[in-house]
């Protein structure tokens, strides 16, 4: 040690008094950490005073004027002199508040640097402008829209349309559109991605303007700007709606700076020089204090991680420990007061904690010397000082580095990042702050959790070879490669996009660590752990941020967050689990508890429940919650233990309050309100790749088929061949990273745990009755689009036969479809109709019907009998859809997927999508089922083809109406313009007919004894109100004179689908089998019920095989057209079999024969004898006890409402026949007056 002191002893810092005043160990501590390399030369070649504890302020305050001095002597030489010339404006520049054009508009965030737009256009700009010199100011992109970025005057005038560069003196840049502008627009720059750094630069005495992508130029975009007198240019952003991003000024260091540019704030070089030195000597300290608290650890024999060192025993020098406290006092005493600001902390600490997080690699364990310098920052920092050092780092730690870092193959940026906020948030009482104050309030702490995409050029790097399957024409299966090169590129493609998931995974793990420390539950203060805070935040979080229902996307909530979030819950519930098995189930079988929906610290409150609002519930079912749970009201109005165990209600499973139920709850939100949104967003992507396949494939074909003469138009598709090449392996790229990181088994899995969840849930809230309607409707809703999202977004990307689990969910989601689409509990019925749609969807699938007809058989009878049932109180549309589709294949000339001449893409629109496309697959399990109830049950099947028949009546009148609007504006010469909307209706109405003319023809065939058994009481109304509709059907849409003909002779665009073949095909098919395969006796009945039909006409029956009307007139054809039109036939329908073609000529042939025999036979009916009601039929039935008179038919139909006279408004007890025998009754007579 005396050698030592004598090597240091010429040291301008020490002298041998210091020896005599300071015991050895505080001297060599001091000579430690305050040597003279800590200073550059000049600052050390000046002598101080001996360095001892009492003047070590003195020489700190000499060493940091010596450097200071030093410093700016520097600057001077190097000619780096603070901007004061030529800028207008408070020192701290931030975005003016009163500048923003719609102030509901545009939201500012408290520092004032970060902007979200939630108008059409909104526009603000910052309150400092420059009229001399070189500017520049940096924004950081947390989307990728239209943004118009760049600077303006203060003469500028927005709005809502007209935004920067939208003016006379205002210029901008749109990396969205690859456009600048200044009231006239040319192509400009790169196209940004979120996280890209734009840089704004002006050079005012030059009149230039240049934009920086990342740092690289862009080149010039705007000579010859106007300076001078009255010419001063504010930096201005506009955003379109829902676009974010951050502004740097100055208040950072900038990520990218440019020579001879300064930023519009001024850099606090001497605060950055002191801190630096600071900071300095205080790094030597940590590794001082590390190796004592190393040294204590291991004489006590403690093993941990560094935390909560005991102190020494007290003895009679000072330790080595203490003296460095001591020491960091005195630095801190300096340091504390810079620390508050945003550019000393990004520019000096963070640096340092950069440092010190890389000498950890091990995730498991804190970081000591990160542990120890927040420890000393919370020790020796007062809350005025320490709260904004926190603040700011953390915000610089998110926005300046981690989201705006360079993308590099190997995402090493990203991750050294990640790593630092893990160490951060490691330390307790870090944690606990930023949770309370930062996390979700200063930061969107979410956007952590989002993994910044390459550019294009890095996907090349990464993806450098492409392949894409091209699909079948039915777009859903995808075709092997066709030879040895493409199995070469589709191997490689996988193989990049595997390597690329896992480079990508770990920094998922990362993310996934730092919520697991978050989610921490053994550190509670106050009675409230970081779990509970964080669950707490993460709830007002979605609250707050949710606009109209739907959380804005990844500027706030990224889909990545919902994905880290189900791996650290399903981490904490195992580990819970394993402390308690016998009460709590594994993660794999998580559910909420039914009782976790109405306690009262739940904030659902302004969440809709299935049953309507939480006050009407606990009104009606306050009592029955207290029997549940086994509790009674005493004469205090308190809830006490009942001593009798109820037995209308199951046991409630798992405890509650639980917080990770509470974490589970918010999950379930998050999907509901953001998540499933994003993952539909991004299948878009996907299907612009399959139109680009396809356009690639086919271009290609013709240029194989293109002849040899032909050189100009083999060019033209060379020339479009290449533009779709180029286009195709971008989007294939784009592809690439999202099966990476969104389509990927890993998140797949989560979106089915997801699912699993939330059938459990529901399952089991099914079971206690009434209860059941405190469940959260956004429960409901997120079963239907999580199985949607597995079914139509993950497949067939990652199939979802593969995933484990999937023929079990499948099950579950059947019997929660059947067991709630009419579930009177839930009251809402936008949400009833949407489990509606979702059966309708599901039934189209082979695999989902098996698993439909697989339910008990109790489940199926009471979905075909919710099916059949009036639809006073739901979607008959949708209802409708799901029986067409169990009949769907066993129909006449029923079995395509669409019209052979309508492209599948363009099919008319339905709200089913893909589903309406798929192969029949009919039900002939279920078709029993449909046969057994209307057989058993009269009543029902008379109310149920009574309401299909009105229903059709209705849909097909409405059709027509629409067509003679439609057939009135076409006429016009003057004016042809269509309204898409009125055109989709027409097209809707016509396809809910032709459904519901194919339920009809399932009952016909099926329960054909419906209309034609006589001994049921409606049967003969009904076939005779079915006759007649049929005929009206043929009539409207054979006459060429008719409205029908007219207009799909146009050809009208949206009227695709409006043919004659649907609805032909089904009119004939129900009078075939009426006709044609009922028995004799019955077929009488038809025969003599159709011909007596004034509509009928047989020549409507031949216009199906192309014999032309005999009333048809050419003059009703458009001019043009009449050579060119196509006749309508059967027989040249690829839809129609030659069996079923033989059919219609023999149902022709047989009908004309009985016709001649039948007016043959038919005798006129006397006046006095005709029904005064329909002036139609004979008199044959007479009331009781009135005795008035009518036909059946009408009495018939009469019965079925009101049940009184026609005429004296007597209630009707009976009916009979003329010759007195009684043919109806009226079972409830007695009891109506």
């Amino acid at each position: 040690m005396a050698e030592k002191r004598r090597s240091t002893a010429s040291s301008p810092m020490t002298s041998s008094t210091s020896i005599k005043t300071e015991d050895s160990q505080t001297y060599d501590l001091l000579q430690h950490v305050f040597s003279e390399m800590t200073l550059s030369e000049e600052a050390s070649a000046k002598p101080r005073k001996s360095l001892e504890l009492e003047n070590l302020q003195t020489n700190m305050d000499e060493m940091i004027t010596d450097v200071v001095e030093k410093s700016s002597l520097s600057s001077k030489k190097k000619n780096i002199l603070t901007p004061i010339d030529g800028r207008i404006g408070p020192s701290e520049v931030v975005f003016d508040q009163k500048s923003i054009v719609g102030m509901m508009g545009l939201r500012l965030e408290s520092d004032q640097l970060a902007v979200t737009s939630h108008s059409n256009f909104s526009t603000v700009r910052a309150n400092c402008c420059v009229y001399r010199g070189k500017w520049m100011y940096e924004v950081m992109l947390w989307s990728k829209g239209v943004m118009q970025l760049g600077w303006c005057t203060i003469k500028c005038k927005f709005s809502y349309e007209e935004g920067v560069g939208d003016t006379q003196d205002s210029y901008s840049y749109d990396g969205s559109r690859l456009r600048k502008w200044n009231i006239r627009t040319q192509k400009y720059g790169e196209a940004w991605l979120a996280g890209d750094v734009i840089t704004c630069a002006l050079d005012c005495d030059n009149r230039t303007m240049t934009f920086y992508r990342n740092g690289k130029s862009m080149g010039e975009a705007f000579t010859n700007i106007k300076t001078g007198s009255g010419y001063a240019y504010f930096p201005a952003v506009s955003l379109s709606r829902n676009e974010h991003l951050r502004a740097n000024f100055g208040a950072t260091p900038l990520r990218y700076p440019i020579e001879g540019y300064e930023p519009l704030q001024a850099v606090p070089q001497e605060d950055v020089v002191k801190a630096q030195l600071l900071i300095g000597w205080q790094e030597k300290l940590i590794y001082t204090l590390v190796e004592e608290d190393k040294h204590l650890i291991d004489v006590c024999g403690i093993v941990q991680d560094g935390s909560n060192i005991p102190p020494l025993p007290l003895g009679e020098n000072r330790s080595k420990k203490s003296t460095a406290l001591l020491i960091s006092a005195h630095i801190f005493e300096k340091l504390a007061p810079l620390l508050k600001g945003p550019y000393v902390v990004e520019c000096c600490l963070l640096p340092l904690m950069l440092k010190f997080s890389a000498t950890t690699s091990d995730r498991t364990r804190m970081n000591p010397q990160i542990i120890k310098l927040l420890d000393l920052m919370w020790s020796l920092m007062q809350d005025h000082e320490i709260k904004p050092c926190i603040d700011n780092m953390m915000t610089s730690l998110l926005y300046n580095f981690y989201k705006t870092s360079p993308c590099t193959s190997d995402f090493s940026s990203q991750k050294t990042y990640l790593d630092l906020t893990l160490r951060v948030l490691q330390h307790s009482q870090t944690r606990r702050y930023l949770l309370l104050n930062v996390t979700f309030e200063r930061i969107k702490f979410p956007v952590l959790m989002h993994v910044k995409p390459p550019d294009d050029a890095g996907l090349e790097e990464l993806v450098p070879t492409v392949w894409w399957a091209t699909l079948e024409n039915d777009e859903e299966n995808p075709l092997p490669p066709s030879n040895d090169t493409e199995r070469d590129l589709q191997r490689r493609y996988n193989q990049y996009c595997q390597d690329l998931r896992t480079k990508v995974e770990e920094l998922e793990d990362v993310q996934i660590d730092i919520l697991k420390v978050l989610l921490t539950h053994s550190d509670p203060v106050d009675k409230k752990t970081s779990r509970m805070i964080f669950v707490e935040k993460l709830r007002t979080y979605l609250k707050s941020n949710n606009r109209l229902g739907k959380l804005q996307q990844v500027t706030t909530c990224p889909l990545s967050f919902f994905h880290r979030l189900v791996q650290a819950l399903r981490f904490y519930w195992d580990d819970f689990q394993k402390e308690d098995p016998s009460r709590f189930v594994l993660s794999q079988d998580a559910f909420m508890p039914v009782h976790e929906f109405w306690l009262d610290s739940r904030e659902l409150s302004d969440l809709q429940r299935c049953g309507g609002l939480v006050s009407h519930l606990n009104r009606v079912l306050g009592g029955e919650v207290n029997k549940c749970q086994g509790l009674q009201i005493d004469k205090d109005g308190k809830p006490v233990r009942s001593t009798d165990v109820s037995t209308d209600y199951p046991p409630l499973e798992m405890p509650s309050g639980n917080s990770l139920m509470d974490l589970l709850d918010v999950i379930v939100l998050l999907y509901h309100l953001s998540s499933h949104a994003q993952i539909s967003k991004m299948c878009s992507l996907r299907d612009n790749l399959k139109e680009f396949v396809t356009s690639l494939r086919d271009t290609e074909m013709k240029i194989d088929l293109c002849p040899v003469d032909r050189t100009d138009m083999k060019v033209e598709l060379e020339r479009a061949l290449n533009v779709f090449q180029e286009k195709y392996e971008e989007l294939a790229r784009q592809m690439a990273w999202l099966i990476s990181v969104v389509y990927s088994p890993r998140k797949q899995q989560d979106v089915a745990w997801l699912l699993g969840v939330t059938l459990r849930t529901l399952e089991k809230a099914s079971n206690y009755g009434q209860l059941f309607q405190y469940t959260p409707e956004f429960y409901v809703e997120s079963v239907t689009r999580a199985n949607y999202a597995l079914h139509s977004y993950f497949h067939p990307i990652v199939n979802i036969e593969n995933l484990k689990g999937y023929d079990k969910l499948r099950e579950k989601f059947a019997m929660f479809l059947v067991q709630h689409f009419a579930d009177a509990r839930i009251v809402n019925t936008d949400l009833r109709d949407n489990i509606v749609q979702a059966l309708a969807c599901f039934i189209c699938y082979p695999k989902s019907l098996k698993a439909l007809e697989s339910l008990p058989q109790e489940f199926k009878e009471n979905m075909m009998k919710s099916l059949i049932a009036p639809y006073e109180s739901r979607s008959w549309a949708q209802t409708n859809w799901i029986l067409v589709r169990i009949w769907k294949g066993c129909g006449f000339g029923f079995r395509y997927t669409h019209l052979s001449h309508l492209v599948p893409s363009k099919i008319q629109p339905t709200e089913f999508g893909s589903a309406s496309l798929q192969k029949p697959c009919p039900s002939m399990v279920l078709q029993q089922i449909f046969k057994e109830i209307l057989l058993t049950d009269s009543e029902m099947a008379t109310r149920f083809l009574d309401t299909l028949i009105n229903q059709l009546n209705w849909s097909f009148s409405e059709f027509i109406g629409l067509m003679q609007e439609i057939q009135q504006r076409v006429s016009r010469t003057e004016l042809r313009i269509l309204e898409a909307r009125n055109l989709k209706i027409c097209a809707t109405c016509f396809e809910i007919a032709v459904c519901l003319m194919r339920v009809l023809e399932m009952v016909v065939c099926v329960t054909p004894e419906t209309v034609l058994d006589f001994s049921r009481d409606s049967a003969e109304l009904l076939l005779g109100r079915l006759v007649q509709l049929l005929c009206h059907v043929l009539n409207r849409v054979t006459s060429k004179s008719g409205v029908f003909c007219t207009v799909i002779s146009h050809s009208i665009q949206g009227l695709e689908g409006v043919s004659h073949y649907p609805i032909l095909a089904v009119t004939v098919g129900v009078l075939n089998q009426l006709v044609m395969k009922s028995s004799d006796k019955s077929q009488k009945k038809v025969i003599s019920c159709l011909l007596s039909d004034p509509a009928f006409q047989i020549s409507t029956l031949e216009f199906t095989l192309g014999v032309p009307l005999p009333q048809a007139s050419s003059s009703t054809v458009p001019k043009g057209k009449k050579d060119k039109e196509k006749i309508f036939n059967f027989e040249t329908c690829e839809e129609m079999s030659e069996s079923e073609t033989k059919a219609v000529r023999d149902l022709i042939t047989f009908i004309k024969k009985k016709q001649e025999s039948f007016e043959e036979s038919c005798e006129n009916i006397k006046e006095e004898d005709l029904c005064t009601i329909c002036y139609a039929n004979s008199i044959s039935a007479v009331f009781k006890p009135c005795g008035h008179k009518s036909c059946r038919t009408c009495i018939s139909h009469q019965m079925m409402g009101k049940k009184e006279c026609f005429f004296c408004k007597i209630i009707i007890t009976a009916v009979d026949d003329l010759q007195g025998h009684q043919i109806l009754t009226n079972q409830t007579a007695g009891t109506e007056t």
